[in-house]
C-alpha cells in the first residue's frame, strides 16, 4: 500500500496477511499470542514512524534536496563479520555517517533531531542517568544476543528495520516457523518491478531523511546482510554505490545463519524437531545467498566492488580496512589509523564460542561443496573431505 508516494509510506500488506493466515491455520497458543503482540507493536511503530515523517514534511523539507552520493554497503551471508567491519569503519567519523540501532527504528530527520536533543539533555542536565538506564535496557532487550550479534540502542547497526517496516524483510518470519511456506520477501531482486521500485523508493527516502540531519556532507555507510538478495535493486537506485563483500567458509556461515534465525523457535516450541522444514529452508537460503553473490562480480564495476574474507578480517582487521581504503582511493587519516590499531589489539583474542552442525539442518560438507565448490575454490576454502 502506498500513501502519497512510496518514499513517504509503503507496506506490502500481503506479508502480514500470510503471517496471520498461517498463525490461525496452525493454531498454537504461544505463537498466537506472539502474533497478536507482533501485530500490535508493528502497528504502533507504523503510527509513530508516520508522525515523525509528517514532521519531516513540515519542518525538514530540505531532506528532499539531499543527494545520497556513493553510499557504501557492506553485505555478506549473515554471521560473516559484517558487524565487526561496519563498526570499525564507522570509527572514521570524518568520512562516514551511519545508523545506530535507535535510528533504525524511525529513519527520519525529526527523530534524529529528537535523539540528539535527548542525548544532549542527558549529558548536560541529567549527568548520564538516561545513558545508564539505556545500558540496562540493552541488557534486557539484547543481552541474550551478546554471543550471537552484540546489539545496543547506541551501537552502530544495520538498517534492515527500514525494510522490515515495509514487511519486505525475511526477518519478519524470524518469530514464526513459516519461512518454508512463503517466498515473497526472500529475494527483492526477484519481485516484480513495481514492488522493487516501491521498496527502494521508501529506502532511499529513509536514507535521505537520516543523512539530511546526521551529516549531508558525509558518505552513508551501511551494513546489511539481507541486502545480498537486493544488490541489483541497490545498484539500480544508487548506481555509484560501493559494495564491500565478506566471504566466510560456507561450512560455518550456512549453519550459523540457520541457527541465528531459528533461535526463537525453541523459546515457544521447545519440542520443535531439528529437521523442521523452516530450519532447513533458512540453511538453504544461506546457500542461495552464496550463489547469488557470484552475480555481483558480473554486475558491479571492479572500481565499485571489493571482496575480503572473514578469516583475513579477523586475523588483521587494520590491514583489511587499509586494503579497502586503498582499493577505493580513500585517504586513511592518522587518527582513524590509530583507532584501528587500538581496536586490533582489543580484538586479537576473539574466538567464537559457537560451533554449528551442518547435519542438524540436513546438510553435509559434500552437499555444500557440490553446490558451492566454485565459490569455495575461488576464496581458497578447503572442502575438508
Amino acid at each position: 500500500m502506498v500513501y502519497g508516494s512510496a518514499s513517504f509510506y509503503y507496506v506490502r500488506y500481503k506479508i502480514m496477511g500470510d503471517v496471520i493466515v498461517e498463525t490461525y491455520r496452525r493454531f498454537q497458543w504461544k505463537i498466537w499470542l506472539l502474533s497478536v503482540l507482533f501485530i500490535f507493536l508493528w502497528s504502533l511503530h507504523q503510527f509513530v514512524s508516520l508522525l515523525f515523517r509528517l514532521l519531516d514534511e513540515i519542518f525538514h523539507r530540505g531532506y528532499k534536496r539531499t543527494e545520497v552520493k556513493q553510499p557504501v554497503f557492506i553485505i555478506a551471508n549473515p554471521r560473516s563479520g559484517t558487524t565487526f567491519l561496519h563498526r570499525l569503519m564507522a570509527m572514521d567519523t570524518e568520512r562516514f555517517v551511519y545508523t545506530k540501532n535507535a535510528h533504525t527504528f524511525f529513519m527520519s530527520s525529526s527523530f534524529v533531531q529528537f535523539y540528539n536533543v535527548i542525548r544532549w539533555t542527558d549529558r548536560k542536565v541529567m549527568r548520564g542517568m538516561l545513558r545508564k538506564l539505556v545500558d540496562r535496557l540493552d541488557d534486557v532487550f539484547w543481552g541474550g544476543w551478546d554471543d550471537i550479534h552484540p546489539m545496543g540502542f547506541n551501537k552502530a547497526e544495520e538498517d534492515e528495520l527500514v525494510f522490515a517496516q515495509t514487511l519486505m524483510s525475511p526477518g519478519v518470519f524470524i518469530p514464526f516457523p513459516y519461512f518454508h511456506l512463503h517466498n515473497d520477501n526472500k529475494f527483492l531482486d526477484d519481485e516484480d518491478e513495481r514492488v522493487r521500485n516501491n521498496v527502494m523508493d521508501f529506502y532511499e527516502g529513509s536514507i535521505k531523511r537520516f543523512v539530511f540531519r546526521s551529516g549531508k556532507e558525509k558518505t552513508y555507510l551501511a551494513k546489511n546482510v539481507m541486502s545480498t538478495a537486493r544488490f541489483k535493486s541497490l545498484l539500480k537506485k544508487f548506481p555509484d554505490a560501493k559494495i564491500i563483500y565478506i566471504a566466510r567458509h560456507p561450512y560455518d556461515a550456512v549453519p550459523s545463519m540457520a541457527s541465528m534465525f531459528t533461535a526463537m523457535y525453541n523459546f515457544y516450541l521447545p519440542e520443535i524437531p531439528k529437521d523442521h522444514p523452516s530450519k532447513s529452508v533458512w540453511a538453504r537460503y544461506g546457500i542461495d545467498f552464496f550463489k547469488y553473490s557470484k552475480e555481483m562480480r558480473k554486475e558491479i564495476p571492479p572500481s565499485q566492488f571489493i571482496a575480503v574474507t572473514y578469516n583475513e578480517l579477523l586475523a588483521d582487521p587494520q590491514q583489511t580496512v587499509q586494503k579497502i581504503y586503498k582499493h577505493f582511493g580513500w585517504q586513511l587519516s592518522d587518527n582513524f589509523n590509530e583507532q584501528l590499531s587500538k581496536e586490533q589489539k582489543r580484538s586479537s583474542t576473539y574466538k567464537s564460542a559457537h560451533e554449528y552442525s551442518l547435519q542438524e539442518y540436513g546438510l553435509s560438507k559434500e552437499y555444500i561443496y557440490n553446490q558451492l565448490g566454485d565459490i569455495m575454490d575461488e576464496y581458497g576454502f578447503e572442502k575438508e573431505f
